[in-house]
């Protein structure tokens, strides 16, 4: 079967069956024009017509179609020559014959044309006898009939011959289509295999890259350790040569990979904005170490028209900067070495940047600069053997260059060094767009003073602080250090930070800074904040301090973030004179994290959806000292926001919460309250750095991963605290000295309830047993049907509620150590959110399997604690338990948050047990913040503590 020829006969067919019944018309005029009647002709043509139409409705192109076509196709010229006898015109419709007769060369079948020629040889014999004045006008003979036939039969011949030319064509371009497409699918095959094996080198570099990394950087680590430790002359020689090794075969196999990378067409470029002055700093720190040990100067120049920030990507022009530089410090020893940047270009669209990087070392010949940017090529194999190295850094650098659009190049000539010139195309910093945090106020108040001896290393200081909007006293010496410290108490206007250079002519920077602290206690003043400047390692410098107290070290060249954070951390925010602390209760066995005294009190707001996960938090932070407000999702932490903004100091968010989640909350409450004033920090379950991004680019300031560890969220707190201004908090809602309560003994939860690892999980409530206790209760009747839930929300289409369901799942597990549920979930999240709703399915069944095991064990704990008789009060002073309580209900009727701890030293001075603690109704009210409900609770309870003390105890114990 041949497609393509099909398809021709198929139009060939349809144009006939529209000719013929065209015919019919043209037979009535004929008739009319030649005075004949016209329904006889009309009639003839309607039925070849309609004969041939029956067949091809019918046959389709099936070959009685053909051979019928043939004949109605001679019918034609037929009557027109009957209905022309005895006209001029007689003879011309012999011609008709002939066209009929080529038409039938479209049907490209030999055996329809050969039809159409015995038709017209039969009408012409057969009319010759019957009707020769038909045929002929005059002089018809049987000679002139054949040479009709002859003349038919030589056409006839040469359409059958093009006729079988065309058949023959369309079966070679059909098997040329068919060993097309065979090669096509070989193509796509090979294709696939090439893709395919393209992945498995791509893994395969990925584990190598992991499992050689690893050991690599154990191996780098403990030579650092081993070279602080007391080592002889030839050991120290051997460390330093493996730790230079290790460094050596970890650049080749960042080489290696970043060129595979680059090679597969895998390297991809982002843009944002990115401070040039500190990306480049950052490169220079990097290679400060080699080019201390090859003797190296370092030089950095950047034009004052360059702009402090540009858009590109950061990552990939580091690498570029790093690279460069490095072969400059390899190639260069003893020299100089000299970065530079400028602006070599600038349009619409952005500017072009020009970084140089010279070098005064050996140099290069013509024939070597021509095949520098090759792959695993060097100058030549000498310096390979004497330098070392891949010769991939340039190919790489080349690569990046050609993908950001610029250019590379290089002059050189022997013993004359190199100089390297890259021009890239970067975009400007939108108007409008994010600047970096500003300067802290009580930074940017300071008096500093900076001491260096090179003229290039105080005017890059003074630039970096008049960057920040600050100013800085500049000396040369050590000498002049300690006259301006002198002279500035003297004034009355004392410096609050000095830097000084640590190799200074003179006195040093070690001996001055001891000279300024002994000047100081001798005045019985305050010394100012040290921070000592080195280039030659800090490891070095620790040895050489001679008990002299330091604030800080820095290391050349300085790096402006890094000053910034090492002056913020010399400089913590004291508490401000109108901000009470509370202090620190009464040291305990097991005592849990804390924030510092002077933060205690601060109102946090939690946004958190999930019961278990807030309740959870709520009592992580308030053992950790601090308040806290609830919001069940991010719509109610605006309104919160809106009504109460200036009472708290950070937002923990949640980031996934349903009405509103915690990304779209914090860009609505950005739009108020700035990074700076109030710190914003996702909790959430994931742990990926794209999370940890998408948190960032809608202003969050940090991230805690679910399940939270108690000591890393209270330093994560303190951090943030420290440096956000203290808000203007409720008085009546602070706590007072000796509120907050100390953590209960552990109470009667097994120690081992499978699948849970129940010691893991303490850990995570603080030690807390009847707090876990509860939780794991709550866990049990919220996701005692979790599979059926996620099958419902699947078979509604509601994927997003269904994902959200099973990451707080996933959440929630992880924090009460179930880790194979949390797996599970994890699995059944990840593929709703790449939209594998069938593949989810599946996943709940395993979910179900692991979760089995675990509501069989919370079924069997929750019939234990049923069983559990209650636990009387204790017989402690009636006077301080009704103070208690009356203080408990005026919390609460002022719905304070500080109720909690309220009825925590309520429950304490009645005696209560964990289990009747953690069963109140009153306690069970407050944690869900329904005051209404615990006030009607205490306004129930008020008679009964007052009655006498037997008939008291004996009620409250029910009670309890």
């Amino acid at each position: 079967m041949n497609i393509e020829l099909d398809d021709l006969r198929h139009h060939f067919g349809r144009f006939l069956v529209w000719l013929l019944w065209m015919h019919v018309p043209l037979l009535g005029v004929v008739s009319l024009l030649t005075a004949h009647p016209a329904y006889p002709a009309m009639l003839a043509g309607a039925g070849l017509a309609l004969c041939y139409h029956l067949m091809w409705w019918r046959r389709g192109i099936a070959p009685a179609t053909r051979f019928l076509s043939a004949v109605a196709l001679m019918g034609e010229p037929a009557i027109l020559l009957v209905l022309l006898r005895g006209h001029p015109w007689q003879m011309d419709m012999h011609m008709y014959f002939f066209a009929m007769l080529a038409l039938t060369i479209a049907w490209c079948d030999r055996r329809a044309t050969l039809t159409a020629a015995a038709a017209i040889s039969l009408h012409h014999l057969l009319l010759l006898y019957l009707l020769p004045s038909v045929v002929f006008p005059s002089d018809g003979n049987f000679e002139r009939v054949l040479l009709h036939a002859g003349i038919v039969l030589f056409q006839t011949a040469a359409l059958v011959w093009l006729s079988n030319r065309l058949v023959e064509s369309f079966d070679h371009n059909r098997i040329m289509a068919a060993e097309i497409l065979a090669k096509n699918e070989a193509l796509e095959a090979r294709t696939r295999e090439a893709e395919d094996a393209n992945r498995a080198k791509s893994l395969f570099l990925a584990n190598m890259s992991h499992e050689i990394r690893t050991p690599m950087n154990a191996i780098l680590g403990f030579c650092h350790l081993i070279a602080r430790t007391d080592l002889d002359t030839r050991q120290s020689d051997y460390v330093t040569k493996i730790s230079q090794a290790g460094v050596s075969l970890l650049r080749l196999i960042n080489d290696i990979l970043d060129f595979s990378k680059n090679e597969a067409c895998k390297l991809t470029l982002e843009a944002h904005p990115f401070d040039l002055r500190v990306a480049l700093e950052n490169q220079l720190q990097l290679v400060a170490g080699d080019a201390q040990a090859r003797n190296v100067s370092l030089e950095a120049s950047v034009a004052r028209e360059v702009p402090a920030r540009l858009v590109a990507d950061e990552v990939r022009f580091n690498q570029i900067a790093l690279n460069l530089i490095s072969n400059a410090v390899k190639f260069a020893p003893g020299g100089t070495v000299r970065v530079a940047l400028e602006i070599v270009g600038e349009d619409a669209q952005g500017v072009t940047l020009g970084l140089r990087v010279s070098d005064t070392g050996i140099g290069m010949t013509p024939e070597q600069q021509a095949s520098l940017f090759s792959s695993f090529t060097q100058a030549d194999s000498s310096t390979t053997r004497r330098f070392g190295g891949t010769g991939l850094g340039l190919a790489i650098c080349r690569q990046i260059v050609e993908q950001m659009g610029g250019t590379i190049a290089v002059t050189s000539a022997p013993g004359e060094g190199s100089t390297f010139t890259c021009h890239l195309p970067m975009a400007r910093e939108p108007d409008g767009a994010e600047q970096a945090p500003p300067i802290p106020e009580h930074v940017r108040r300071l008096r500093v003073l900076a001491a260096d001896d090179n003229p290039a290393s105080r005017q890059l200081l003074q630039e970096i602080f008049a960057g920040w909007g600050m100013g800085v006293e500049l000396v040369a010496s050590g000498a002049e250090a300690l006259s301006a410290v002198s002279s500035a108490h003297e004034s009355g206007t004392p410096h609050d930070l000095v830097l000084l250079d640590w190799k200074m002519p003179g006195l040093d920077g070690m001996e001055t800074a001891s000279a300024i602290q002994t000047a100081a206690q001798a005045a019985r003043r305050e010394p100012p904040r040290l921070l000592i400047v080195t280039a030659y390692g800090a490891d070095n410098l620790v040895t050489a301090m001679h008990g002299v107290e330091f604030a800080g070290i820095l290391t050349k060249p300085i790096v402006p973030t890094i000053l910034l954070e090492t002056i913020e951390n010399a400089f913590t925010p004291r508490l401000a004179p109108n901000e009470k602390s509370v202090p620190d209760p009464a040291p305990e066995a097991g005592r849990v994290p804390m924030v510092a005294s002077h933060l205690r009190g601060r109102r946090l707001l939690l946004a958190e959806d999930n019961e278990i996960n807030r309740e959870i938090a709520v009592t992580l932070l308030v053992d950790a000292g601090l308040e806290v407000d609830c919001a069940k999702d991010g719509r109610e932490a605006c309104a919160r926001m809106a009504a109460q903004g200036a009472a708290y100091s950070a937002i923990l968010m949640d980031v996934q919460m349903p009405e509103m989640d915690g990304i779209a909350a914090t860009r609505v409450i950005r739009e108020s309250w700035p990074g700076d004033a109030l710190p914003i920090i996702a909790m959430t379950a994931h742990a990926y750095e794209e999370e940890r991004q998408r948190c960032f680019a809608v202003g969050m300031n940090d991230h805690i991963a679910k399940p939270v560890d108690p000591l890393a969220l209270v330093r994560t707190l303190e951090r943030w605290l420290a440096a956000a201004p203290p808000p203007a908090a409720c008085a009546q809602d602070k706590p007072t000295p000796g509120t907050l309560a100390p953590p209960p003994s552990p109470g009667p939860l097994p120690a081992v309830l499978p699948p849970f690892d129940i010691p893991a999980a303490l850990v995570r409530v603080n030690g807390k047993a009847a707090l876990l206790r509860k939780l794991l209760l709550s866990f049990g009747e919220i996701y005692a049907d979790a599979g059926g839930e996620l099958r419902r929300l699947l078979a509604e289409g509601r994927l997003a509620d269904a994902r959200r369901h099973a990451h707080s799942l996933k959440g929630v597990a992880g924090s009460l150590e179930l880790t194979s549920v949390q797996a599970c979930a994890a699995t059944i999240e990840r593929l709703l959110a790449e939209g594998k709703a069938v593949e989810a399915r599946e996943a709940i069944s395993q979910l179900e399997h692991e979760l089995a095991p675990a509501l069989t064990a919370l079924r069997t704990l929750g019939r234990e604690a049923a069983q559990a008789p209650p636990c009387p009060l204790s017989t402690g002073d009636p006077d301080a338990r009704l103070a208690a309580f009356e203080d408990l209900r005026a919390r609460v009727r002022r719905r304070s948050l500080s109720a909690r701890a309220a009825f925590a030293r309520f429950a304490s001075a009645s005696g209560l047990s964990e289990d009747a603690i953690a069963d109140h109704p009153v306690r069970r009210a407050l944690e869900e913040l329904d005051y209404e409900g615990a006030l009607a609770r205490l306004d129930a309870m008020a008679e009964s503590l007052r009655e006498p003390a037997p008939q008291r105890s004996q009620q409250e114990g029910v009670t309890g």
